[in-house]
């Protein structure tokens, strides 16, 4: 029964289920704990940018492990060794120096649960050739609706720690939901992978263009990610109305794990990469002409389009670009553009700007410079599809 198709299928939509359910367990509630600790905000703001850094370093590292001896086995590595780590979290941080240590570590382990997972679901899309890998990873949407709650109502009786616990929980769920899927798949069996290998995807202009992309548009996206609460307590916003305009934001993302799969099959991924882009110069650009908190809400119905469109044409297009047995090497690669280089930079130029700009200017600033990437980038995605035609014919 776990053998077919069907059985492989809702293996890794439970694993993506519980995968995002762990990762916004723990990771909006972070700061919260780590104040907690009586933390100034600059220790706050170090701590809480070490997921990210390893991330930036580690990832590709982690790719390149995987690649070389099979993705479900360092991914049961990791999970097992993230799992251990934030059960002991609370327990050992005594102070601020265990904190960033146990920080570190922790991360070093969980940083690529998530890129593995997006790397095995596109191996079984290619494979089965039924299910999409959007299909699957439509599952994270209601999996980080669940992680967040769950954690959300435990709080107030057992303290912000709790979220140590629930994260660790749903990552041995992850663990036991792909518990019989083999160690090696059948693609890997047959592929010779040498690590002199790697030097065609480090060396690939064109991949390494996008992901510099991909790095600038992350941090115009921080904007969203990180600062949209004080926004909207700028124009005048209830926090009611900021928890609404956030769950319409996740919930927009639901259609379009659908729509990018059959966006993909009619246009390349790079075309739909280039909309996505475009759509996000002109959601900060409504952002920074808007002033009442109702419009907001309409705004964040394109998260749908500026996020899901990206990231799910992003790992299409990163797929293509690397030779099979590097693919996970790629994700790797795209995982620290992204969470990594963009996010970290991102919290940094916003927070900077912050101290001299009111928010306004600043989601104008930001829609001005991803409108100049996207069209200087437009060569870049028109060359992948001549790419793409050339390989096919």
């Amino acid at each position: 029964m776990w053998n077919n198709k069907i059985s492989t299928n809702n293996m890794l939509r439970a694993a993506f289920l519980f995968g995002f359910a762990s990762f916004s367990a723990w990771v909006p509630v972070f700061t919260l704990w780590l104040e907690d600790q009586e933390m100034k905000g600059s220790q706050i703001g170090f701590i809480a940018a070490i997921p990210w850094a390893v991330m930036l370093i580690l990832q590709p590292l982690w790719g390149i492990l995987a690649d070389k001896y099979g993705k479900a086995f360092c991914l049961r590595i990791a999970l097992v060794g993230s799992a251990l780590g934030f059960l002991l979290f609370h327990i050992f941080s005594n102070n601020h120096i265990t904190i960033i240590i146990l920080t570190f570590l922790v991360s070093i382990f969980y940083t690529p649960v998530l890129s593995l997972l997006d790397s095995i679901a596109l191996d079984n899309a290619e494979k089965s050739g039924g299910v999409s890998y959007s299909e699957m990873r439509f599952w994270g949407a209601p999996g980080f609706a669940l992680g967040a709650m769950i954690t959300g109502w435990l709080i107030p009786e057992w303290g912000a720690e709790i979220a140590f616990y629930t994260t660790a929980f749903f990552l041995l769920m992850v663990l036991l939901s792909i518990c019989r899927y083999p160690i090696v798949n059948s693609l890997q069996k047959n592929m010779d992978i040498e690590f002199k290998g790697l030097n065609r995807v480090m060396t690939n202009k064109l991949l390494m263009g996008f992901l510099f992309v991909v790095i600038i548009v992350s941090v115009g996206q921080s904007a969203i990610s990180y600062y949209l609460p004080i926004y909207m307590r700028q124009i005048g916003a209830t926090s009611d109305t900021t928890g609404i305009a956030l769950a319409i934001q996740a919930l927009s993302e639901l259609p379009f794990y659908f729509i990018a799969a059959w966006l993909i099959k009619r246009i390349n991924s790079g075309t739909v990469v280039f909309i996505a882009i475009f759509a996000t110069a002109l959601r900060l650009f409504f952002y920074s002409v808007n002033y009442n908190p109702q419009i907001v809400m309409f705004i964040e119905t394109m998260n749908g389009i500026t996020w899901t469109l990206l990231w799910i044409a992003s790992v299409e297009f990163v797929n293509e670009m690397v030779p099979p047995q590097w693919r996970t090497t790629g994700q790797s690669l795209l995982w620290a553009a992204y969470y990594g280089a963009g996010a970290i930079l991102g919290n940094i130029i916003i927070g900077r700007m912050y101290e001299s700009l009111e928010i306004h200017y600043i989601y104008s600033i930001l829609s001005l410079s991803i409108l100049i990437i996207a069209i200087t980038a437009l060569p870049l995605f028109i060359f992948q599809k001549t790419k793409l035609k050339k390989s096919r014919s």
